[in-house]
């Protein structure tokens, strides 16, 4: 299956960040070892636009992470996202795990996130894959 996990801009007025994202690269970790073909996008680095990896990737399953000051570009990157290529989006991270009244999260106000991952996601995100991959294979029955 294609994975892609995605880190949102980061817009504050420094940059804090002196390491790859950490929390991706454990999820990547378990998408390799499931055997999946995976890719990291980090949008704080990334040359090419978004949409234009989504069209060339041509992903099963997009996980993105959210920090407070990146919740709002997660939402926008997932439209982005639906607007080319339907495909299931997980949000996980800081955010949606600690804000859990944030309604925005909710399908019924934000219809482009279909899963949203409160607290530690490693074993979530392997069920979650798991749960695609089979309802895949049932579709080419």
């Amino acid at each position: 299956m294609r994975v892609v996990l995605i880190n949102p801009r980061f817009r504050l007025p420094i940059d804090t960040r002196t390491t790859p994202h950490l929390g991706l690269a454990y999820l990547a970790a378990m998408s390799e070892r499931r055997g999946d073909e995976v890719r990291i996008f980090d949008a704080d680095i990334e040359e090419q636009p978004l949409d234009e990896f989504n069209r060339e990737f041509k992903p099963h399953v997009v996980g993105i992470t959210a920090n407070t000051p990146q919740v709002k570009q997660a939402w926008r990157h997932a439209a982005q996202i639906k607007a080319v290529h339907d495909v299931p989006i997980v949000i996980g991270g800081p955010h949606p795990s600690v804000v859990a009244e944030d309604l925005d999260f909710e399908s019924a106000r934000n219809p482009n996130i279909d899963i949203v991952v409160r607290g530690e996601g490693e074993e979530t995100w392997i069920e979650v894959c798991n749960r695609i991959e089979d309802f895949m294979r049932h579709q080419e029955d």
